[in-house]
């Protein structure tokens, strides 16, 4: 047992990531604002539809070997296997560039085909954004890893303000040296500010890494294994955000350069807030999560899954109100015409709390080893979320994409949650500390 792990969460700590969390919310809140008032219709959509196309592809470009630090860097660290470690950072960082060039090849080779058989124009600010992929990719995993090393505020530090805060500067300069903002313009923006933030990430993580680590010769290779591990987190992360970013791609094929697909952006950009606390705490909380597990200390993770379902609830019940107070007119602040989307909104919003509520319940479930079980749900969910989409989006345009979100993304959270909620309770009475 590692002593110097704590896994006691910090009150302040958490009050101090939720701010974070705050921030990165409005700071990006801002800058659509800024993008919607700035860009014509076809450009804001383009502008949508490439950072969801690159959100998909970053969830692939990982393998899920982010969300597997979260077990994996806490379990060596607890049991000090620090040459261990070392192999598994290297590899990761290696595979995870080759295969981000390997999608980006396979995304500009496919995207100029199906355009070409639509006749449709050509979106270059999808492959320009795409072109960040191992950028993106890379930055991704070192958050996580500065978080398990107990470094979670300087990490939401970079990755929830210094990120959002250079995009803001990049279209700042962009428009003050008299150049008009595009979509091309405005994802090279991005790409740029993920460059830096990953400059800066990669100084952090090598400054955070236990001394120990830094002294260690990597001194196993279970490049098999750690994959094989990786794919089932990869697979549900990808569901995961299909559930969240494939509307708005759907609506792009329904309804192409239409008002629609800017609208349900900016649906989901607005209750994303809930989503993202839901984030970051999971990152906060997670990693504590797995060594009381590796402790078998079960009455303690019972008690830290308490603390964070607590401080969720809260969080939600602040948000519901201001949504449900306030929500028209914060759509209103996109321009003419946004505040129609209301509804959407508030269908969202229920998807979006169920989803930031329960979401470290596949997360407990797949580190107990029940692979399977949640990658077929979610897939599952997944699926029906984009037919679903088809259909209603089809009759009721933004409506019928926001309830095929939420729909399923409700089921999906309540069954999982009710899944790991009755495996904690089998295996408490055996593996409780005497």
């Amino acid at each position: 047992m590692n002593p110097n792990f704590s896994v006691h969460p910090n009150h302040l700590s958490s009050l101090v990531l939720f701010g974070l969390s705050l921030g990165n919310y409005v700071l990006m809140y801002w800058v659509n604002i800024f993008l919607a008032r700035h860009l014509g219709i076809g450009e804001f959509d383009d502008y949508n539809v490439a950072i969801s196309v690159v959100t998909l592809l970053s969830t692939l470009a990982t393998l899920g070997l982010e969300k597997y630090a979260l077990r994996l860097v806490a379990l060596n660290i607890e049991r000090e296997k620090w040459g261990r470690l070392r192999s598994f950072l290297h590899f990761s960082v290696r595979i995870i560039v080759i295969f981000s060039l390997i999608l980006l090849g396979v995304l500009s080779l496919s995207l100029e085909g199906i355009l070409a058989w639509r006749q449709a124009d050509f979106h270059i600010a999808i492959v320009i954004y795409a072109a960040f992929l191992p950028v993106i990719a890379v930055s991704l995993f070192l958050i996580e890893i500065v978080t398990v090393y107990g470094f979670q505020i300087p990490a939401m530090v970079l990755y929830r303000f210094l990120l959002p805060a250079l995009f803001a500067g990049f279209l700042f300069s962009v428009q003050g040296l008299g150049y008009a903002i595009s979509a091309t313009s405005a994802v090279l923006c991005f790409g740029l500010s993920w460059c830096f933030t990953l400059l800066i990430l990669d100084l952090t993580e090598r400054v955070t890494s236990p001394k120990p680590l830094r002294l260690a010769k990597p001194s196993s290779h279970n490049r098999r294994k750690w994959i094989g591990k990786a794919l089932p987190l990869m697979l549900s992360s990808l569901m995961m955000t299909m559930l969240t970013s494939a509307g708005t791609i759907v609506l792009e094929l329904l309804y192409p350069s239409e008002f629609q697909v800017g609208l349900f952006a900016v649906c989901m950009q607005t209750c994303s807030l809930i989503s993202l606390i839901g984030t970051s705490t999971n990152r906060y909380y997670l990693p504590m999560l797995v060594v009381l597990i590796e402790r078998q200390d079960t009455r303690g993770a019972t008690r830290l899954l308490r603390k964070r379902t607590r401080l969720i609830g809260l969080l939600i019940l602040l948000y519901l109100g201001l949504i449900g107070l306030y929500g028209a007119d914060v759509l209103a602040l996109f321009g003419p015409g946004f505040s129609a989307g209301y509804p959407a909104l508030c269908i969202c919003s229920l998807g979006a709390v169920i989803n930031a509520l329960f979401s470290d319940s596949p997360y407990y479930l797949q580190f107990m080893g029940k692979n399977r079980l949640v990658v077929g749900l979610m897939s599952l969910a997944a699926a029906g979320m984009v037919g679903l989409s088809f259909i209603l989006g089809t009759l009721y345009g933004v409506t019928g994409v926001a309830i095929a979100y939420a729909v399923p993304t409700t089921i999906l959270f309540s069954l999982l949650k009710l899944l790991a909620r009755r495996h904690l309770q089998r295996y408490l009475p055996v593996n409780v500390p005497k």
